[in-house]
């Protein structure tokens, strides 16, 4: 589904890890980083993403050691979203698993054999995305319109509401509920509405 609600992005092709987040390579192997990381000297973001510990984490942290746990050949074609979204956003918990998308223009991609992420093929429209520090996020809207639809059923109503409640996002659940009503074949379109009105009825 294409849902044009926010303003356009510029490409993830230069997506850099903010100079917070170290990651193997950068200039310590991993190994050094974990050593760091048990002495105390540093803490684990996400996957193979590290901080220093009175850092502030920050969606520009989350969503940087996210994309940087991808393989090279995924994360040149995907954007981060659902869950993975509403974590970067910090209104989800950490994600055993990522969750990106793919928008269907794209070629089929294979992550080999170590399968960080689940890749989901959608439609993309060019206001469909945010990059934050450099990383192509879907913007709070989308990733609301995809829980909506597609979250566990533990987690829907939960994240819509912290969506909904967090400053600064504009995530305005009401815009997500006319536009899932105007498609007249939505598949999971009642059970969206359901969860979608249980979040507006919780409040902030």
């Amino acid at each position: 589904m294409v849902l044009h609600l926010s303003p356009a992005s510029p490409a993830a092709s230069t997506a850099q890890a903010p100079s917070a987040v170290l990651r193997p390579g950068h200039p310590f192997s991993r190994s050094e980083l974990e050593c760091m990381r048990l002495d105390g000297l540093l803490v684990n973001v996400y996957g193979s993403g590290f901080a220093l510990p009175w850092d502030q984490i920050t969606p520009r942290h989350r969503a940087a050691a996210a994309f940087f746990s991808l393989p090279e050949q995924v994360r040149r074609k995907v954007v981060l979203g659902r869950l993975t979204a509403a974590w970067v956003y910090g209104c989800a918990p950490e994600p055993e698993k990522l969750s990106v998308l793919l928008d269907h223009r794209h070629r089929a991609i294979s992550q080999g054999r170590y399968r960080p992420a689940m890749i989901h093929e959608v439609t993309l429209g060019p206001l469909d995305t945010v990059t934050i520090g450099g990383v192509p996020v879907s913007t709070p809207l989308r990733t609301a319109l995809d829980v909506a639809l597609h979250a566990p059923e533990q987690d829907a109503v939960r994240v819509l509401s912290a969506l909904a409640g967090s400053k600064g996002l504009d995530c305005q659940l009401d815009v997500i509920r006319q536009a899932i009503e105007a498609r007249p074949r939505l598949p999971g379109k009642a059970r969206a509405l359901q969860r979608i009105g249980a979040a507006m009825s919780a409040g902030p």
